[in-house]
């Protein structure tokens, strides 16, 4: 007969399984951390204790893995948000305000480049270069050259 621990664990790890790409080996690990954190709770050993065991600082400097191929995070019309999965223009705005997270955080947290994936969809951008091109910005002299035409 599984354990309530046993079966808790189970839930966790299918409902995580089931939103993200895991290795066997990734797999395993979950399973045993999930596993373990349960039964110390169940067991009633403190948070602090828990917190300073040295296996969980690694858990910290695991990166998650995106619920998406990464392929699919930016794309024309719209840049999709990890954390959250919805699909907006520009992702700066509401990763502080709905995730209370920075832009550097979140490319920490996923293991991201922020050259190959940008916080803007490519139409966006496409649009801000243009603005600055037609204001004269990016060229000697800037905007003084710019206004003076």
């Amino acid at each position: 007969m599984p354990s309530e621990v046993m079966k808790l664990t189970a839930q966790i790890v299918m409902s995580h399984a089931s939103m993200s790409e895991l290795t066997p080996k990734e797999l395993v690990e979950e399973i045993k951390d999930i596993y373990n954190l349960l039964s110390s709770l169940e067991g009633e050993i403190s948070l602090a204790e828990a917190a300073s065991d040295p296996e969980k600082g690694q858990q910290e400097a695991v990166v998650k893995q995106p619920s998406i191929p990464l392929e699919e995070i930016v794309k024309e019309k719209y840049v999709v948000c990890l954390e959250c999965g919805k699909k907006m223009r520009t992702l700066k705005a509401h990763l502080r305000k709905a995730h209370k997270l920075a832009p550097a955080e979140y490319y920490r947290q996923y293991g991201l480049d922020p050259k190959k994936f940008p916080l803007v969809c490519k139409e966006y951008s496409e649009q801000r270069r243009k603005l600055a091109k037609e204001k004269g910005l990016g060229e000697r002299g800037g905007r003084r050259k710019a206004k003076t035409a």
